[in-house]
């Protein structure tokens, strides 16, 4: 039996303690696998990467040198090591900020709830009725997607969250020694199988991989903490506005999935992998269902003979003798049994149908005595089921628009409808695909005989009207076209809509991904909603139009400022339009993990956008390891669930004010001048795609398994690319480029031609929240961005001149960056008005920092090697494994 120090137990509860504790049992389970001459080296490497940091300049060179003299094997040892230090850390700095809020809530000064958001409505003077309109219309839909590829497997998560609840239970429960002894022994065991657990899968993960990902999260995590907010909301309301019955409010909150929807891309995902994704989270919701269920049947045991039950639910249950049989006079076991049985047969097609029958035992438990019984986890259970259905999360079919195109240009040549209909005018375009909607005769063969892609699109159709039919409306709510560029790629999802008799039950939504896409959303909404037949779908529908933005695309296109400006111009020009046109408009940010992909602070993300673009509805992707960090731990799960939400209450019942309309000129010369510079740098640069291909890990990244879609969206150049793997790359290399080039160019070229420049841009920051927003973004990764770090991966770079032209100009512009990033703050420092942000990644980067040395001398040997070698399997996956361990670090992919 080992033994601990009992000090590390009695420090267990705060941030340095749990970091001590979890990191000596690592320690520990080191000497057991390698002995003391690894846990050595171990420590002897961090020591190096600390005396780096603390300015002793000739560690780097020395850190570098001995890193790269290492064998493999040794290399192997720590880039394990700090590897799972850094999951560790990140549960230990999720603990500490639970422990936070905690407090807060205790003092009854937490901020950014349900609460508070009321209570701040009221303040203002909203009545109940007031308050219950406007909860009316708000509906908050998050939606699961399938990347950036989680670079954890799903082993590993579930290692995780095992050691993260076993630490709650030792620091919250008053526990005797031998208790104490027992949970230690426990997290011990996951630290061990976690060292020995492979890293990386041994194949690229598969759809189904990724289904099983997301169910992972939503039926150990998600489906709990979800009801214990409407469960807070309700009792929020029921305190500040006693008087008024609040007991029909609907749940604000929702979540989808794309993953198995998603196509986009991706030749894995087809028609027939989507049916049994779809049948996989039907089988998951009803073994939920079905166990909370019998949960109940074991404890709602009262006897006739004490209590009666209602008429309906003994006609519901069909027996004649209540008193014979099994659970003989217990009417609501039997009843709770029938239902059990039925999920098991699957026999409820609908949620509907289920809640109906739980509503009967509701009702009856009510109105015989039965108040208090009804209202724990039958309630529960009731509002599962009505929030996540009987597929536990809506799929969304996502397809590049163009594909439909294609295949229509196939379509109407084969029938000399069009000779070539992608070559057409707009116009006629518009013209025809509004003829074929409004014609009654079937456009499409039952057998299709076209190209294989072609008869791809019809089968995806074809497979949402099935589901339909087979499962319900719900399963599949919501068609998304990438790429949309045109009123006939909207279109053109109608006639498909149409043709397979589904276009009353989908909302058909275009996806602006471009800088110059976002500039022609409103024009292209306009014409739609301007042509008669779309105006006829869109009654039908209830005049709501969802509208999706990418951040990814326009930020790879036009760099961080160009894009976030362009985004918000977008949103409140389609917010004017739709107003204008009686639609109501519901915006779907697809949001990446990554600040250079749109991430950050979703509430804050929520509070910024333009004043009127918050009607109600707003969808919001969950992408990658943001779910990890965001779902993997319950108490971080329902504070961000909580911040959502008091964000979506606040901006449409409380919107912004006080916005100087001559920020919005500010802030085009700053896209601008922001775009410029970065275009310039990356698409005008000449060799700057050699550069990046030496001087990151994005050929390596390709090969690495977590997830199944491709790099590229086809073959071609640097546009073909996906934003994920260029931001992916560069996270790596600690440059981060794509979350903030060309911000200090565009600040400085700004300030040198306007008076007062500077003292505009510092009111802007501290009045807009939308200025503020990107500003404190943008600080965050140029802290986290590394020049020292990211020069030792120019070093790979063969040319030497393209080297330095190329490292100087990023190095150059990241100094100046962080330079107009504190004179708009009024701080000497980067986050140093963060002080709690900038001592995380203090104490993360003596532990990443060896993991990119690591990663640098491994990358400088596989690009020595012949793929055939026997050596060169091995040090790729070595590669990779560093992959994963900066990514943990970071605690982003891409």
């Amino acid at each position: 039996m080992f033994q601990l120090d009992p000090k590390l137990l009695d420090a267990v509860g705060s941030l340095s303690g749990d970091i001590r504790y979890l990191g000596s049992l690592l320690g520990l389970v080191i000497r057991e696998q390698y002995g003391q001459e690894a846990f050595d080296l171990v420590e002897e490497t961090r020591a190096s990467a600390k005396a780096r940091r603390a300015g002793e300049v000739a560690e780097t060179p020395r850190l570098l040198e001995r890193m790269r003299r290492l064998p493999l094997d040794s290399k192997r040892v720590l880039i394990k090591a700090f590897a799972n230090y850094f999951q560790l850390i990140n549960i230990a700095e999720d603990h500490q900020r639970v422990r936070v809020l905690r407090e807060r809530e205790a003092a009854g000064t937490l901020s950014e709830t349900i609460d508070s958001a009321l209570l701040d409505l009221k303040h203002a003077g909203s009545d109940a009725a007031t308050v219950e309109r406007l909860l009316h219309a708000i509906h908050v839909r998050l939606v699961f997607t399938a990347h950036p590829s989680e670079a954890k497997r799903q082993e590993v998560l579930i290692k995780l969250a095992d050691i993260s609840e076993l630490l709650t239970g030792l620091e919250r429960q008053s526990l005797l020694p031998r208790e104490q002894d027992q949970i230690t022994s426990d997290i011990l065991r996951r630290i061990e199988q976690l060292w020995q657990t492979r890293p990386n899968r041994a194949q690229r993960a598969t759809v189904m991989d990724e289904v099983e990902f997301g169910l992972f999260f939503i039926t150990r995590f998600v489906m709990d903490v979800t009801v214990d907010v409407h469960l807070d909301l309700l009792d929020s309301l029921n305190r500040h506005f006693p008087l008024h019955d609040w007991s029909n409010t609907s749940p604000l909150i929702q979540f989808a999935s794309w993953i198995a929807g998603d196509r986009d891309g991706n030749p894995n995902v087809t028609p027939d992998v989507t049916r049994e994704a779809l049948n996989v989270m039907r089988e998951r919701a009803r073994t939920v269902y079905r166990a909370e269920v019998e949960y109940l049947r074991d404890r709602q045991t009262q006897s006739l003979d004490e209590a009666p039950v209602s008429e309906e639910l003994l006609q519901r249950l069909g027996v004649s003798n209540p008193f014979a049989g099994r659970f003989a006079g217990e009417v609501y076991r039997q009843y709770l049994q029938h239902i059990s049985d039925r999920l098991a047969t699957d026999q409820y097609r609908r949620s509907d149908e289920l809640l109906d029958d739980l509503q009967v035992l509701w009702d009856s438990l009510h109105h015989n005595r039965g108040v208090h019984a009804a209202e724990g986890s039958l309630r529960r259970l009731m509002l599962k089921v009505r929030l996540f259905g009987m597929h536990l999360a809506p799929l969304e079919i996502r397809e590049d628009g163009r594909l439909h195109t294609a295949a229509l240009t196939e379509v109407f040549s084969r029938y000399r409808m069009a000779e070539n209909y992608a070559e057409m005018p707009e116009p006629e375009r518009v013209a025809l695909l509004t003829r074929e909607i409004e014609n009654a005769r079937p456009l499409l063969p039952v057998q299709p005989t076209f190209s294989d892609a072609t008869n791809r699109i019809i089968a995806t159709w074809r497979m949402i009207a099935d589901i339909h039919a087979t499962h319900s409306p719900r399963a599949i709510d919501t068609v998304i076209a990438s790429m949309s560029q045109y009123e006939s790629d909207v279109l053109a999802m109608l006639l498909l809509a149409c043709e397979v008799g589904i276009a009353d039950h989908v909302d058909i939504v275009p996806l602006f991904e471009t800088v110059e896409d976002l500039q022609r959303a409103k024009e292209v909404m306009q014409s739609l909603f301007d042509n008669p037949v779309y105006s006829r779908y869109l009654d039908k529908r209830g005049r709501i139009q969802q509208v999706m933005i990418g951040y990814s695309d326009s930020n790879k296109d036009g760099g961080y400022v160009a894009s976030n400006w362009n985004l918000y111009q977008a949103q409140r020009e389609l917010a004017e339009l739709c107003a204008q046109n009686n639609v109501t408009l519901c915006l779907f940010h697809g949001r990446g993990g990554s600040i250079g992909r749109g991430g950050g602070p979703t509430n804050r993300a929520i509070l910024a956008q333009p004043p009127g673009s918050m009607t109600g509805p707003i969808k919001i992707t969950e992408q990658g390891e943001v779910i990890a960090y965001r779902y993997g731990n319950p108490d971080i799960a329902y504070r961000h669930l909580q911040q959502v939400l008091n964000a979506s209450i606040l901006a449409l019942g409380a919107p912004q004010n006080g916005i100087d309309p001559r920020w919005f000129t500010v802030m085009d010369a700053l896209s601008e001048l922001s775009r410029a510079h970065y275009r310039a740098f990356v698409y005008e640069t000449p060799s700057f795609l050699t550069y990046w291909h030496e001087a990151t890990p994005i050929n390596e990244l390709a090969q690495l398994p977590i997830g199944s879609r491709p790099a590229k969206r086809s073959k071609g150049g640097f546009e073909s690319i996906r934003a994920i793997p260029w931001v992916f790359s560069w996270m790596q290399s600690r440059a981060i480029i794509p979350s903030w080039y060309g911000v200090g160019h565009a600040c400085k070229a700004y300030c040198a031609g306007t008076p007062d420049g500077e003292l505009t841009l510092q009111t802007m920051y501290e009045r807009w929240p939308f200025f503020k927003a990107l500003i404190d973004n943008v600080q965050l990764d140029v802290v986290k961005a590394d020049m020292g770090i990211a020069r030792l991966y120019s070093g790979l770079v063969s040319d030497a001149k393209l080297r330095d032209t190329i490292f100087s100009k990023i190095e150059s512009e990241h100094a100046q960056t962080c330079d107009w990033i504190c004179r708009i703050t009024g701080q000497t420092s980067v986050l140093e008005k963060t002080p709690l942000m900038q001592r995380s990644i203090d104490r993360r980067n003596p532990y990443v920092d060896p993991l990119n040395f690591i990663q640098v001398a491994l990358l400088a040997d596989l690009r020595m090697m012949h793929p055939d070698l026997p050596a060169y399997d091995d040090t790729l996956q070595a590669v990779l494994a560093t992959v994963n361990g900066i990514a943990a670090g970071m605690k982003t992919t891409g």
